[in-house]
């Protein structure tokens, strides 16, 4: 992933994706960032998983041989989870370390997964808890996270001249318009929203506070009564390297 310092910078939009993870780029074409390597960690899992299943419903049940099996099986189903959360974390990291203003798609996840052919994929990219993890690394570095309209058609919205081409099919993997533009498909879609953040932020400017770099002054304190105990799959700010360090009174 390359590297970007944001604070103050342009509006990045961060994409999502199953041929590629993450697609980011800036309102001015700028291709950030692009993650083709996620590790897929149920797929890779999968024949394992399977024979570890079907093990398991070969023992009797109440044996101690059933309950083995099972905590194999548990154990391997934890590592799958590990391996996912560990690189959405590195993801994530990256992302909010280098861009104190990101905009991301609302997309309806729970309506792709009935598309039976695509659920194990968009299952094992989590990209629900991606956003998640964007967002709360970004309120810990009191930058800002925009959600774009679900209904705003970034992938088939020229950015050069404005027209919408509805016919435009999942299986289009490069974006072409008559006016001369052409694209790779996520990233156009991700110049388009980064359009859509910054007009938004044009219109709902942000408090106007003095620019800082590296670690973050204005996020919650996690000393005092306003303390909030980490929940299970998050990182502390220790662990994500955003530490809050507060300045004391004058």
């Amino acid at each position: 992933m390359t590297k970007q310092l944001g604070d103050g910078g342009p509006i990045l939009h961060a994409g999502r994706g199953l041929s590629a993870l993450l697609v980011a780029a800036t309102a001015d074409g700028h291709e950030v960032a692009r993650i083709t390597d996620a590790p897929s960690a149920l797929a890779a899992a999968m024949r394992r998983q399977q024979r570890l299943a079907k093990s398991l419903s070969r023992k009797k049940k109440g044996s101690r041989n059933r309950r083995d099996a099972a905590a194999k099986l548990a154990r391997h189903h934890h590592h799958v989870a590990n391996v996912r959360r560990h690189f959405l974390h590195q993801v994530s990291n990256e992302l909010v370390k280098t861009h104190n203003r990101l905009v991301i798609e609302d997309l309806n996840v729970s309506g792709m997964l009935r598309n039976h052919r695509l659920a194990q994929a968009i299952s094992d990219a989590s990209w629900a808890e991606l956003a998640r993890l964007l967002g709360y690394k970004q309120a810990w570095r009191g930058g800002t996270i925009v959600i774009a309209d679900r209904w705003y058609p970034s992938s088939k919205l020229c950015p050069a001249c404005g027209a919408i081409h509805a016919d435009l099919t999942l299986a289009d993997r490069v974006f072409t318009c008559g006016c001369g533009h052409c694209a790779d498909r996520d990233a156009n879609a991700a110049v388009n929203l980064a359009h859509w953040g910054q007009r938004h932020h044009e219109l709902h400017p942000e408090p106007r506070t003095p620019k800082q770099r590296g670690r973050a002054k204005n996020a919650r304190r996690r000393d005092g009564a306003d303390q909030h105990p980490t929940c299970a799959g998050e990182t502390s700010p220790d662990d994500a390297g955003t530490d809050v360090h507060t300045t004391p009174a004058a």
